[in-house]
């Protein structure tokens, strides 16, 4: 129930690695080393001007000697890299082996140390040293982990450089260009029959940019002549030549299984069949499978004809238009030397924007170029979202979805699990076949429900925007008013408001509710909630607000995916429990009660606003500076003393109210909180000289004393 619903929680603070793999090293370390870049050096030294923690194994070594180093800075500071150091040693016939339960293992007990550092914001090396001789000199080296962090002045300097640098990307096409795969590709081509000598001495010593115009107007022009000789008459020779050319493709464009392969040996009986295929980085090896399928079986293939999709022809997210994003080719499978020459042409135009695809774009516009087909086939990316799914319900014949990149454990992307349920079509993977789904749609390319035990849908984040942002009642679900019409239809009740109905405890059935996505039961005299609300496994937002809670049940915390919460208006004195659980939690509302401590606090990486106004607060903690992505911060009528040094550390503060506390000043360093546009300081005994500073050092920030 869990993966089939909450396809749409955030991927901010997604973890990068999987905790249950690393304990396989045997089985899942190459996947494990594929998170990291590879660097060899003679020897590794920390480059000067940088801050680095050295944690020191051994050469086969995982546990560290001095875990204390992080340990006493980890809370203060913003990681943006790891290290994991080895020596290139031994080397047994020239070739040295990777070690996998020493690369996982180090990394276990890095994420022991910090479970924090496994996030996919952080960016992951090896580094291998490869100047060592024997035994004595490699003892001599250092192995272990290098954590690279920055301090806050440094990370607050570093959000606004990026913030420009993102800017220059959107206007810049050229620096959506992938520079290693754009020379990949035509290295690949000037080593293709494709090319005539002419071009291949024309291109040479130019710039890479000129050599791809070069060679897409040799493409263009090789696009234009029509080829009319079927398949069946090519001489064998051709043939070869045309194998040999798909075959680099597989070669050179690696790919995790064959399942189009696979897929397509398991259904002859689809006939006159459009394949739409997504021609984009990782899908290369997928579709160079699709023609070589067809030729090795072109006497009974059911292909008749081949579009190929790029995604806008290079353009940036910001020109991209539902719709009309463009980068479609099509051709007919028969004309093996035009879709060679589509191959490179359209691999050569694309290379621009984000991971998202027009997938239903260029499944419109191929049913338009070729009507007279009988099947539908989409090669699909597992890893991508599709940037048009609201124009999916315009398909009126069945998609059949080759999943590509599909394991039982990541699930089916929601996107194409909702494509094939839309369209009457099915989901195709390298082992099984998934047809009559059986899953609940949502507007806008959602989920609702999936009933289908065949497989899972993934966490991929496809949703546009976060969930407790959405208007329930406006469009997505029915609101409830009244139990009695709700317990009726209990399994479809998404949305329930029970507000002001004098009851004085949470009714039991609604713990039954177990679709249940928003419950309010605010303005009641409730005392006590029911451990079982736990059974409501998918809740997402509650509202408890101005009942008589004095504390929460166990059960409670077991709502791991919680969204926004509102116990305002109660009596709550420890919510420690609920900061160690709500890793989604974006919006808290903790006001009006009796809290005195909110010392982990800090576990709400994910923590977008957070209302603990009127509470019995005395201190923040000194790791208040790890919630990065906090925006509004409302602290006032508490018994605030004074404000940590680390406060600094919130970077993407906007509204910070402290009225009404006992703060007789305020850090140093104000003007590092960039992004704050208002400060509350009312009711704080602050003198004329520490408010005169506040402002100088805040001269851009709404200020009221």
């Amino acid at each position: 129930m869990i993966l089939q619903l909450f396809c749409a929680v955030s991927v901010l603070g997604q973890t990068e690695f999987d905790l249950k793999k690393l304990q396989n090293p045997k089985k899942y370390g190459p996947e494990t080393k594929s998170h990291f870049k590879e660097l060899l050096v003679p020897e590794y030294t920390l480059a000067k001007g940088k801050k680095a923690i050295f944690l020191k194994n051994g050469l086969r070594s995982s546990q560290f000697i001095a875990p204390q180093l992080w340990r006493n800075i980890k809370d203060t500071v913003f990681p943006y890299r790891v290290d994991i150091v080895y020596s290139r040693y031994p080397v047994k016939d020239g070739e040295y082996k990777e070690i996998y339960p020493l690369l996982c293992n180090r990394l276990i007990r890095l994420f022991e140390l910090d479970p924090s550092l496994n996030d996919t914001a952080i960016k992951w090396r090896t580094i291998l040293q490869t100047h060592v001789v024997n035994d004595d000199q490699v003892n001599s080296l250092f192995h272990g982990v290098v954590i690279w962090y920055r301090t806050a002045s440094e990370e607050a300097e570093n959000t606004d450089s990026l913030a420009k640098e993102h800017k220059l990307v959107q206007t810049d096409i050229g620096s959506q260009s992938n520079s290693i795969e754009l020379l990949k590709t035509i290295n690949g081509l000037k080593e293709n029959a494709l090319l005539n000598d002419s071009i291949r001495q024309l291109i040479d010593g130019k710039s890479i940019d000129i050599q791809r115009h070069i060679i897409q107007q040799y493409l263009a022009k090789a696009l234009t002549i029509k080829n009319t000789i079927p398949l069946n008459e090519r001489t064998p020779l051709e043939m070869m030549q045309f194998k040999k050319q798909i075959n680099e493709y597989l070669k050179h464009n690696p790919f995790s299984d064959s399942v189009v392969w696979k897929v397509m040996d398991r259904h002859p009986e689809w006939t006159d069949a459009l394949v739409i295929n997504d021609w984009t980085g990782s899908m290369y090896g997928y579709g160079a499978q699709v023609l070589h399928w067809h030729l090795n079986n072109y006497k009974h293939s059911g292909i008749r004809f081949l579009s190929l999709f790029n995604d806008g022809d290079g353009k940036t997210t910001a020109q991209k238009v539902i719709g009309e994003t463009g980068g479609i080719y099509s051709a007919e499978a028969s004309d093996i030397p035009t879709i060679l020459n589509l191959f490179n042409f359209v691999r050569l135009n694309g290379g621009g924007g984000d991971r998202p695809e027009n997938d239903i774009e260029a499944i419109l516009s191929s049913i338009e170029r070729f009507p007279d087909h009988k099947e539908i086939i989409l090669i699909a990316d597992n890893f991508a979202c599709i940037r048009d799914i609201e124009l999916a319900h315009k398909i009126t014949k069945p998609i059949r979805v080759i999943v590509c990149g599909y394991n039982k454990d990541f699930g089916v992307n929601t996107h194409l699990a909702y494509l094939a349920k839309i369209s009457n079509g099915g989901l195709y993977t390298l082992e099984s076949d998934f047809e009559n789904l059986r899953i609940d749609l949502l507007p806008k390319g959602e989920i609702g429900h999936n009933k289908d035990n065949r497989f899972y849908i993934s966490m991929l984040n496809c949703s546009p925007k976060p969930t407790f942002e959405l208007n329930y009642g406006k469009e997505s679900f029915k609101t409830f008013t009244h139990l009695d019409s709700a317990i009726k239809v209990i399994k479809e009740v998404r949305k329930l408001e029970l507000k002001a109905q004098n009851f004085d405890k949470l009714p039991s059935k609604v713990a039954q509710m177990k679709n249940l996505l928003y419950l309010d039961v605010s303005d009641n005299n409730i005392a006590k909630i029911p451990s079982s609300i736990k059974q409501i496994k998918d809740l997402k937002e509650i509202n408890l607000s101005k009942n008589k809670l004095e504390k929460l049940p166990k059960g409670f915390y077991k709502l791991k995916y919680l969204e926004a919460v509102d116990l305002s208006f109660n009596m709550l004195q420890d919510l420690n429990n609920l900061f160690e659980q709500g890793f989604y939690l974006k919006k808290i509302d903790l006001s009006f009660n009796q809290i005195t401590n909110i010392e982990r606090i800090y576990q709400l990486k994910n923590i977008l606003e957070a209302k603990l106004n009127n509470n019995k607060i005395t201190e923040l903690p000194q790791e208040i500076n790890q919630l990065k992505k906090l925006k509004l911060l409302d602290l006032s009528n508490n018994q605030l003393l004074y404000l940590p040094k680390t406060i600094i550390g919130l970077v993407k503060l906007e509204e910070l109210n402290l009225e009404n506390n006992q703060l007789g000043s305020l850090p140093p360093n104000l003007k590092r909180l960039r992004k704050l546009k208002t400060l509350n300081l009312g009711g704080n005994p602050l003198g004329e000289k520490e408010k005169e500073r506040i402002r100088r050092e805040l001269p851009e920030v709404e200020i009221s004393f």
